[in-house]
């Protein structure tokens, strides 16, 4: 490859990190899928793949997003999400109904007091049975990141090896003084290091790590795939508040990161609309779920030709003048129990006390 090939390549390679680097800092939803996509081609759908096999790579997995969120709005249909989360459900609408009560197919199974009509739908169609409905490539996608179970240390030595559990720990070393023998490196001293461990452990021990980095390649792999899997439930989530739109896309996509334990503010973030009846409802739930009072929310992401500004969660509350049912209930708690603690003989002596006080400076200025 020539200098100038050389150059060309180096800028291409510049200009889709600035690009990434637009993208990842972008508040578009649609442009944080693109970046992650954009990573995946590069650090895992490249890997012993042409170049058309790793554009196929890529379409699988964003395929695979756009599968993911679509499940959950089946388990949670618009109506069920306005009910949970707004208190504002479609009259005469029951996922449940819908379901196992007025599903034709039921009805010609299991007569009107069977235990089935009693499901539920949310509980029926689980992660458990989706995941478990899916082939095994897609499975895959979700699958807990683990370390290479045996590694060679060396690229052109197939004799020192390390046998590693799921989580990078050295089981076993063998045949490591064979390759080592010039710096005293024995099996033992290897294992029950984490792999982290053994690399620094080299490199103290003087070690030319070009020749021996088949093991930051299997650290390498790991974090990729760790990255990969949290990355791709992201986007499912910016998928999920895309579809529903302003209301109930972000109310549902709390649901979704609260059972994948995604970042609670980012559907917040996304949900906030000063003519929604139900927003008081959802800060609530989310207030309780953990969220910050100082949570900075978009004013504007979903309007056209206005200016897109933020407002924290403490100045929407204040500026919030409805109480949610369950605000009032605890408010008349809190009225009940103050005065519950108030004894009122004690009330009506210091009344008397007052009056009498009051009479005798009368009579003093008389």
């Amino acid at each position: 490859m020539g200098i100038k090939d050389q150059l060309l390549k180096l800028k291409k390679k510049i200009n889709a990190e600035i690009a990434s680097k637009t993208l990842e800092n972008s508040i578009e939803l649609s442009d944080k899928v693109e970046c992650f996509l954009d990573w995946y081609y590069e650090n895992v759908a490249k890997e012993g793949c042409t170049e058309i096999g790793a554009k196929g790579e890529v379409e699988n997995i964003k395929n695979f997003i756009e599968k993911m969120a679509v499940w959950y709005e089946l388990r949670y249909p618009d109506y069920e999400v306005k009910k949970m989360l707004s208190n504002h459900g479609d009259v005469g609408l029951d996922v449940n109904d819908v379901m196992f009560k007025k599903n034709s197919y039921i009805n010609d199974l299991f007569d009107e007091e069977s235990d089935v009509r009693n499901l539920d739908w949310a509980d029926f169609y689980n992660t458990s049975a989706f995941v478990q409905s899916l082939p095994t490539d897609e499975r895959y996608y979700l699958f807990r990141p683990v370390y290479d179970n045996f590694v060679y240390l060396s690229k052109s030595s197939l004799i020192a090896h390390v046998h590693l559990t799921k989580n990078g720990i050295v089981e076993m070393a063998e045949n490591i003084s064979l390759d080592f023998f010039g710096k005293n490196i024995k099996n033992e001293d290897l294992e029950g290091m984490h792999v982290k461990e053994v690399v620094k452990f080299f490199e103290d021990k003087g070690v030319d790590l070009s020749e021996y980095d088949n093991l930051k390649l299997a650290i390498k792999r790991f974090e990729n795939w760790k990255y990969q899997k949290d990355e791709m439930l992201n986007c499912v989530m910016y998928r999920i508040i895309e579809r529903g739109g302003n209301r109930i896309g972000p109310r549902r996509a709390f649901l979704f990161a609260k059972e994948f334990n995604r970042n609670i503010d980012i559907p917040m973030k996304y949900g906030y609309d000063s003519s929604d009846p139900g927003l008081r409802m959802f800060i609530n739930e989310y207030i309780k779920a953990g969220g910050s009072m100082d949570l900075e929310c978009y004013d504007g992401y979903y309007r056209i030709n206005k200016e897109l500004g933020t407002m924290s969660i403490r100045e929407i509350l204040s500026r919030e003048s409805i109480y949610t049912s369950e605000e009032k209930e605890l408010h008349q708690k809190l009225v009940d129990a103050l005065a519950n603690q108030v004894d009122y003989n004690i009330v009506e002596k210091e009344r008397v006390k007052q009056l009498r006080i009051e009479k005798k400076l009368e009579k003093s200025r008389k």
